[in-house]
């Protein structure tokens, strides 16, 4: 219940401050319609997030694919699976196995900046994912699931990005990872914090350096 407490306040706050610097800047519908008129870009990225399972550090990875507008709107849709290897011991048909700790889900996302001044962005990437989480044994060859159910989270994060010479974006950002409905069967908790940590080279910009200078 705490957790939850938390994560509720950090989403409010995330709104909050985005609907602040906003409200300060620019208005957000005239700002929407503007970028949605423009010509969708398609965009693809790998997604690397930090968090916690039951206490224990735990990394969450992914592919996205999706559309862009002008660099400020994108959307798409992602999958997303737990990269950390947990492991306990399990019974099958009387015989003790290894088991590893799966989780897998599908997620739409969004992505707005609402914050671009000199080399700073800030973001606001959300997602809300549906999947399943297990345990998984090997036996003759074979995977096998163990106690698999269904899982839908949410997951929120405000990232902050500082461009260096317009050409390497250095960041981070910190959200929360809410479990809407979990998997009984698993007694593992992922409800947690996330934070993540990236370094990205931008290259539209590279080309542009790189193309050479057109003559007349």
């Amino acid at each position: 219940m705490h957790l939850l407490k938390f994560a509720i306040t950090l989403s409010a706050l995330i709104s909050f401050n985005s609907t602040s610097v906003l409200a300060q800047t620019i208005n957000l519908s005239d700002s929407l319609r503007h970028v949605l008129r423009s010509k969708p870009m398609p965009t693809a990225k790998l997604d690397s997030r930090n968090s916690f399972v039951t206490g224990s550090s735990a990394q969450i990875q992914g592919v996205k694919a999706g559309v862009a507008y002008k660099k400020v709107l994108s959307f798409g849709l992602g999958y997303n699976w737990l990269a950390t290897d947990f492991t306990e011991r399990k019974t099958y048909e009387n015989v003790s196995y290894e088991a590893f700790l799966k989780l897998r889900y599908v997620a739409p996302f969004i992505e707005y900046s609402f914050y671009k001044k000199g080399p700073w962005e800030v973001a606001v990437p959300l997602q809300i994912g549906a999947g399943k989480s297990f345990w998984q044994i090997e036996k003759d060859g074979q995977k096998i699931k163990l106690n698999a159910g269904n899982v839908w989270l949410y997951e929120p994060i405000m990232t902050v990005e500082y461009k260096v010479l317009n050409l390497i974006g250095i960041g981070g950002g910190v959200g929360y990872r809410i479990m809407l409905k979990n998997n009984r069967e698993i007694e593992r908790q992922f409800t947690s914090p996330v934070y993540v940590i990236r370094a990205r080279i931008i290259f539209d910009e590279v080309i542009k350096k790189l193309r050479p200078p057109k003559t007349d």
